[in-house]
């Protein structure tokens, strides 16, 4: 028998372009003289399109369901950016079953609507698909689930199957390096998935007789892989990609059905916050006061490349609010000692990012920007490092609020390993927009 396997993964809610694919798929799919499966891989919801954040992620299962998908699986988008109420009810009108073997909650179940893998027999022959999600547990734990490790996951899962499937599939949402790392640890996969990462294979890619395949980002590639099994084995595998230049063009309006659905207003009388990233503006000098304000704490950092938009308007809307700040980036609260803090102060003051272009980790601008300090000094001359209108001193601890992109280590390594708490599900827009309904002199 024959079976191809077309997969998406990372769309974050790239609609246009997962419009496109889904036309492909709804013209080819019907021409195929053998089996086929659907199959995502995860972040397909991303909140930084107003029609995925009005919904709660409801439209991107709407979409696949009219994709035809067979199974999805979840990445850290749908785990982590939504509430844990969300999560539960986000497949209740999925036409698909949804698999992941790492996130519970706190009584060991399952998100609701989800299975811990999933069997699939088609001609005879017995699928058993795999599925587990990045383990960015202190997320998970402000979210009140918990996230297992998920090459242990995966194997548990495996091992309770044993004898019950014939071929082996892998949904991974852990990235290229845990891929990599499953090829050489389970050799007896036939074929691995890949997603998080945002890595490409244009003919997939084998180690250890294992295929791995991924389809990039953003809808950027339709991933295919086509199985030939003979007396219940895999004898023969290989994958390639369709890039979305290649499929139907096609009309949506995704934009403006996102623009209606966010028209409530926020605030009723005129405003003007305009947005700069090589200086501090009134707009970033806000968010860093909400910020502090928000996380309880003697003082704040965030910078300013964080304003994507200008907000000028005599009514200001949720969507206007959104654009603004699309980022699905939380509030930290870090408590660190006075020397360390001096260390955050010394590299803010370098402003290496300020003209940098910036992607990943929540951040869903261009522009990296300048650092914005809040209720913190520094004066050079003299070496002193203020917070609170206090001197710092190296021995004593402070409460700082960030922002969860700067505990990752690319930006502050000095962070990893500090009594790091993740405030959620607020993102910087609620904590943003609850100050200027509350601040009406702004």
């Amino acid at each position: 028998m024959k079976l191809t396997l077309y997969h998406t993964n990372d769309i974050h809610s790239h609609l246009h372009e997962y419009a496109r694919i889904s036309a492909y798929m709804a013209e080819h799919r019907p021409k195929l003289n053998h089996a086929s499966l659907y199959l995502d891989l995860g972040d397909h919801v991303d909140l930084s399109l107003p029609l995925t954040e009005a919904t709660e992620g409801l439209k991107n299962v709407e979409l696949l369901n009219k994709a035809r998908c067979d199974l999805a699986t979840i990445g850290n988008n749908e785990g982590m950016t939504i509430s844990h109420e969300a999560l539960n009810r986000l497949y209740d009108n999925a036409q698909f079953p949804v698999t992941c073997a790492n996130v519970y909650d706190e009584r060991g179940h399952l998100p609701r609507n989800l299975t811990s893998s999933y069997f699939l027999e088609i001609e005879g022959v017995r699928f058993l698909f795999v599925a587990a999600t990045a383990p960015f547990t202190p997320f998970y734990r402000a979210l009140d689930w918990v996230v297992t490790d998920p090459l242990e996951a995966i194997k548990d899962e495996i091992l309770s199957h044993q004898g019950q499937y014939d071929v082996l599939i892998v949904m991974s949402h852990v990235g290229i390096f845990f891929d990599e790392k499953l090829c050489q640890e389970l050799p007896e996969i036939d074929l691995i998935l890949g997603s998080h990462t945002h890595h490409y294979f244009e003919e997939g890619e084998e180690q250890n007789g294992v295929l791995m395949a991924a389809a990039g980002k953003y809808g950027h590639y339709l991933g295919e892989v086509t199985l030939e099994i003979n007396d219940k084995r895999v004898v023969r595998k290989c994958a390639t990609l369709h890039p979305v230049d290649d499929l139907p063009e096609v009309e949506t309006h995704f934009i403006d059905e996102g623009k209606a659905l966010m028209n409530t207003s926020v605030i009723k009388h005129p405003i003007h916050l305009p947005r700069t990233t090589d200086r501090i503006s009134k707009s970033a000098y806000i968010l860093a006061e909400s910020v502090m304000e928000f996380t309880h704490t003697q003082g704040s950092i965030i910078n300013a490349g964080l304003i994507v938009k200008d907000l000028s308007a005599n009514e200001v809307t949720e969507y206007d609010v959104h654009q603004m700040l699309p980022h699905p980036i939380n509030a930290v609260r870090i408590r660190l000692k006075g020397s360390v803090l001096k260390s955050v102060i010394l590299k803010s003051q370098k402003q290496e990012y300020l003209h940098e272009h910036a992607q990943g980790l929540g951040f869903r601008g261009d522009i990296f920007g300048g650092y914005v300090l809040y209720n913190i000094g520094y004066i050079e001359s003299e070496e002193r490092f203020f917070i609170d209108g206090e001197e710092i001193d190296d021995d004593e601890t402070y409460s700082l609020g960030t922002i969860d992109m700067y505990t990752f280590g690319r930006y502050f390594p000095m962070l990893k390993g500090e009594a790091i708490e993740y405030i959620m599900p607020e993102f910087l827009r609620d904590i943003f927009k609850e100050k200027l309904m509350r601040d009406t002199d702004i």
